[in-house]
């Protein structure tokens, strides 16, 4: 039963993080080795799944395919109507709670963390570390208010009307009106250089329709200074069909002829973006621009000790 119980919780896992419904085959080669081999025992034990979760309530969703994949079925389940996101827990919260299942080693806890919109399966080695910082508490009393702050970010200064303060994946991060670029701009907490000044109070409004949610990238290789940066990032035939399944079509520059796609990746974030790309291992290769392939190149020297 544990064996079955990781297995779906698994499959739910996937099945959230999917941007683009997955095909029964595609779902095998994903989970490899965790459903039976044979097409008739592989269907069988997906459909027991299937039926099981949609028991108890969870929403997959199914439809038919077109083009090469013409007539084919493929599943995804849509996080809106799956996670209980009126409980609005934070980022803190939802460790907390991964943090007790994990020292419980229950497996079932696993699954309902998906739930509560955790985004990945706790592991039974957890490691919580909330992580303090100077500036936070000026930033924010800051918010609370509505005073502006100026701080040193990346050599340059910087003005802003922060409207909130949120930890998100083990980091804190300001967000607000940023006052040289007219529009809402998020910065990492941790890389602000020097003292928080803050000026006087009730300067601004937060806008009423104002949602942190909405305008805090889902994606972290989205978070930086720079949020329009791209990388274009070379698959192999191996990974191309994932990759570009989950990136989006818009995102494939071209298609080789051995089969590897050139994808456009947002590199805001290096550091996430390093995380991406060496998820890929020896199947992906940074093509541009030329300063993001040498700062990859650069890392990956300073890692294995070489210069």
């Amino acid at each position: 039963m544990a064996d079955a119980l990781e297995r779906i919780t698994n499959l739910v896992a996937l099945l959230l993080e999917t941007r683009a419904p997955l095909t029964l085959d595609q779902i095998a080669n994903e989970l490899r080795g965790q459903y039976p081999p044979g097409e008739s025992a592989l269907r069988g034990a997906f459909e027991r799944d299937k039926a099981m979760l949609r028991e108890i309530g969870v929403p997959i969703d199914s439809e038919v395919l077109g083009g090469n994949d013409a007539g084919k079925t493929a599943y995804r389940i849509d996080r809106r109507r799956y996670e209980l996101a009126e409980l609005e827990l934070a980022d803190d919260e939802r460790r907390a709670l991964q943090m007790a299942v994990a020292a419980a080693r229950l497996s079932e806890g696993d699954f309902g963390l998906l739930k509560l919109g955790a985004d990945g399966v706790a592991s039974s080695a957890v490691v919580a570390n909330v992580p303090d910082d100077p500036a936070l508490p000026a930033l924010r009393e800051a918010a609370a208010q509505h005073a502006e702050v100026s701080f040193g970010y990346r050599g340059r200064p910087r003005a802003l009307h922060p409207y909130a303060v949120l930890l998100r994946d083990g980091a804190w991060y300001v967000i607000g009106h940023d006052l040289e670029y007219l529009t809402v701009r998020t910065y990492r907490v941790d890389r602000i250089e020097g003292d928080v000044t803050v000026g006087a109070t009730g300067v601004f409004q937060r806008p009423a329709d104002f949602d942190v949610r909405a305008v805090f990238p889902t994606d972290p290789k989205l978070l930086g200074d720079e949020p329009a940066s791209r990388a274009v990032v070379r698959v192999d035939a191996t990974r191309a069909r994932w990759v570009a399944a989950a990136m989006g079509e818009t995102a494939v520059q071209r298609t080789l002829p051995d089969g590897a796609v050139e994808v456009e990746v947002p590199c805001a974030n290096l550091d996430a973006f390093r995380s991406w790309l060496f998820g890929l291992g020896g199947h992906a290769e940074v093509v541009g621009p030329p300063e993001v392939r040498a700062a990859v190149v650069s890392w990956l020297r300073e890692m294995v000790g070489v210069r």
